[in-house]
C-alpha cells in the first residue's frame, strides 16, 4: 500500500518588495470613458482631431484640446457625439485611426468608432450576484458552443447550464477582432466581437444569464491588447519593449508572432493602466457582468503600486457602489490545468494507481495545500491591499477543454478523455477538489439529448450538490491510499474511490478511519456495478465513487 498525505495551510508570508522607483501617476478623475464626449490619450501628440466621416468620402475635422495638467496626456473633444456617430481620430494630422476604446466597430478593427447607446432595457434589477471564490462555473466558448455561433443563441441553453447546479458561466473572450486574423493579431478590448453579435448581444446574454440564476465571468484577452497592428503606437506607449510568445497552435504569419507587453511599469504607464481600468469598469458596469478572467502573465509588473492592486481596490469600491459581489479571477500558464494533469496521467496508466510522483502531486492538488506560486506583482499586489485581495479569486481547476480556451494555452494541456468513464473520473476530481473549477462543455454536454450527454449532466449536478458538505474540510489533512488497482483520496468524512484498472476492484472500507463512522457510498458513476457488503466495497472499472461517513451522509 502506498500513502502520501499532504496538509492544507495558509498563504506563507511574502516578502515586502523593494523600492522600484517612484509609483506612477494617481489614477484620473474621470467622466464616463468611453462616453458621448470623445477622450484620447495622446501624450506625444501636438494636435488631435476628431474626424467625422461622411458617405460622400468627405469628412469632417474637429481640434480636440488636452484636459489639462491634472490629467496629462489626455485630449478631449469640445462637444458630445449624438448615439450611433462614426468617428476616428487623427493624431499630428496623420491619417485617422479609430478610438483605442472604441465602444462599438462595426466596421472591423480598422473602420470608424461608433457611439455606443445606454438605453438597453436591463431586466435583471433583482439580481444580487453570487459569491465566485469557490464556486463551480461553465466554461462557454461562444464561437462553438452552438452551431450559430452566436451570444444570441449561446443564451438559448442557459437553462439548461443552470439546471446542471453550477453558479455561472465563464465567457471566452467576446473583444473584437479581425475573423481572418484571429485574435492573435489584436483585440479591441472595449468593443464586442460583431460576428457574436455585437455589444447589444452580450448585454442580452447577460441579461437572460442572470435571470436564470447565473453569474457571467468574462475573459479577457490582454496578451493581444496592445499588438503591434493595432496601431495603438500613435497615440503613446501603451506597449514596452518585451514580449509575449504567441499561442501555441496560432496562425503563421502576423497572427502567429508574439505580441509586446502592456505598459504597466514604465515611463507613461498612466495611460495604460487608465486604459485596462476604463476596460474593465465597461464590463462590469456597461454589461452588469458579475467577474472578470485575468491572465496573470500579461499583467505582470516591477511597479511598487502593482496595476492588480490598484485593479482590485477600484473594482472593491465599484463593489460596494453597485451593491452586488464582483470578483477578479486569475489565472496563466501552467496554473489551473496541474490537477487535471496528475489525474489524465493516472488515467493514462490502467492499473498503475501507486505511482509515487502522481500520488504526491494528486495530495498537493485534490484538496489544495500551499497555494501556487505566482509572479512577483501578484504578490505584492495581494500583500498591498486588503481590500484588493478580497475580489482576487485564483488556483483555479479548469478540465481540458475549457484551458484549451484560454488565450495562455500551451502544448501541456492535456487532450480530452475518449471515454465517458475518464470524463466522469475528471468531473469528480474537478468538482470534489477545494479549487474553484472551470468545466467545460465536452464534459458537461449542455444541450444535447442523447443518452450519454443526458448521464454526463446528471452526474455534474449530483457532485455539485455534493459538493458544499465534501469541501467543507479545507483544513483537514487530504491522505491518498492506494492498494493494488485501488486509488482512495480522502478529505475527513469524504472520500473518492477510483478503479484504475480494466477489471473490477475491491476496497477494504477499514482502510478508512473508524471512529468517523461506517462508511457508505452516497454517489457513483455506475451504482449497478457497485456492490457493499461485509465492509468490503466492489468497485467498477473507471467509474468514481463517492463515500461518505455514515454520520455525515
Amino acid at each position: 500500500m502506498a500513502r502520501v498525505s499532504a496538509v492544507t495551510a495558509a498563504d506563507p508570508g511574502l516578502e515586502v518588495p523593494q523600492e522600484l522607483g517612484p509609483p506612477p501617476p494617481a489614477p484620473r478623475a474621470r467622466d464616463r470613458w468611453p462616453g458621448a464626449r470623445p477622450l484620447v490619450w495622446a501624450p506625444r501628440a501636438r494636435t488631435v482631431e476628431v474626424v467625422l466621416p461622411h458617405a460622400d468620402g468627405t469628412q469632417d475635422r474637429r481640434p480636440m484640446r488636452l484636459v489639462g495638467a491634472h490629467e496629462p496626456g489626455y485630449w478631449r473633444a469640445d462637444q458630445e457625439l449624438d448615439d450611433g456617430t462614426d468617428y476616428y481620430f487623427s493624431v499630428d494630422h496623420a491619417a485617422p485611426v479609430p478610438d483605442p476604446c472604441s465602444p462599438h466597430l462595426p466596421g472591423g478593427l480598422t473602420g470608424p468608432s461608433r457611439v455606443l447607446g445606454r438605453d438597453f432595457g436591463w431586466t435583471d434589477h433583482d439580481w444580487h450576484g453570487r459569491d465566485l471564490s469557490r464556486a463551480p462555473l461553465l466554461h462557454v466558448d461562444v464561437a462553438t458552443f452552438t452551431p450559430a455561433g452566436t451570444l444570441d443563441a449561446a443564451a438559448q441553453l442557459l437553462d439548461d447550464v443552470a439546471a446542471t447546479g453550477v453558479a455561472g458561466v465563464e465567457l471566452s473572450p467576446v473583444s473584437a477582432f479581425d475573423p481572418a486574423r484571429g485574435p492573435a493579431a489584436g483585440v479591441r478590448l472595449f468593443a464586442v466581437h460583431g460576428p457574436y453579435g455585437g455589444p447589444q448581444a452580450l448585454q442580452r446574454f447577460v441579461d437572460a444569464a442572470h435571470g436564470a440564476g447565473l453569474a457571467v465571468v468574462l475573459d479577457l484577452p490582454h496578451r493581444w491588447a496592445v499588438a503591434d497592428d493595432l496601431g495603438l503606437h500613435a497615440f503613446g506607449p501603451y506597449a514596452v519593449g518585451s514580449r509575449i510568445g504567441p499561442r501555441t497552435g496560432a496562425r503563421p504569419g502576423p497572427a502567429g508572432t508574439d505580441s509586446p507587453r502592456i505598459n504597466l511599469d514604465g515611463a507613461g504607464s498612466r495611460g495604460p493602466r487608465d486604459f485596462l481600468v476604463a476596460d474593465a469598469e465597461r464590463w462590469l458596469c456597461d454589461f452588469h457582468v458579475d467577474g472578470l478572467l485575468l491572465d496573470i502573465e500579461a499583467l505582470v509588473d516591477r511597479s511598487p503600486v502593482p496595476f492588480l492592486t490598484e485593479l482590485g481596490e477600484r473594482v472593491h469600491a465599484l463593489s460596494e457602489r453597485l451593491g452586488r459581489p464582483l470578483t477578479l479571477l486569475t489565472d496563466g500558464p501552467g496554473r489551473s490545468d496541474r490537477l487535471i494533469t496528475v489525474v489524465h496521467g493516472i488515467l493514462g496508466a490502467p492499473g498503475d494507481a501507486g505511482r509515487v510522483e502522481d500520488l504526491h502531486r494528486l495530495a498537493q492538488l485534490v484538496f489544495p495545500a500551499a497555494p501556487a506560486w505566482r509572479p512577483p506583482s501578484h504578490r505584492r499586489a495581494r500583500r498591498a491591499a486588503q481590500r484588493a485581495a478580497s475580489v482576487l479569486v485564483e488556483d483555479l481547476t479548469r478540465l481540458p477543454a475549457a484551458a484549451r480556451a484560454v488565450p495562455w494555452s500551451h502544448d501541456t494541456v492535456r487532450p480530452a478523455p475518449t471515454t465517458d468513464d475518464d470524463r466522469a473520473c475528471l468531473l469528480t476530481f474537478a468538482l470534489l477538489a477545494g479549487t474553484p473549477p472551470v468545466l467545460d462543455t465536452e464534459h458537461v454536454p449542455v444541450g444535447l439529448d442523447d443518452p450519454a450527454s443526458r448521464r454526463l449532466v446528471a452526474w455534474t449536478g449530483a457532485l455539485v450538490d455534493l459538493r458544499p458538505e465534501v469541501t467543507a474540510e479545507l483544513d483537514v489533512e487530504v491522505e491518498i491510499h492506494t492498494e493494488g488497482e485501488v486509488l482512495l483520496c480522502r478529505r475527513g468524512s469524504a472520500a473518492i474511490a477510483l478503479a484504475t484498472g480494466a477489471s473490477p476492484a475491491v476496497l477494504d472500507l477499514g482502510a478508512l478511519p473508524s471512529h468517523l463512522g461506517p462508511w457508505r457510498p452516497v454517489a457513483a458513476w455506475d451504482p449497478d456495478g457497485v456492490r457493499h457488503e461485509d465492509g468490503r466495497l466492489t468497485l467498477p472499472p473507471r467509474a468514481p465513487v463517492v463515500l461518505q461517513a455514515s454520520d455525515r451522509a
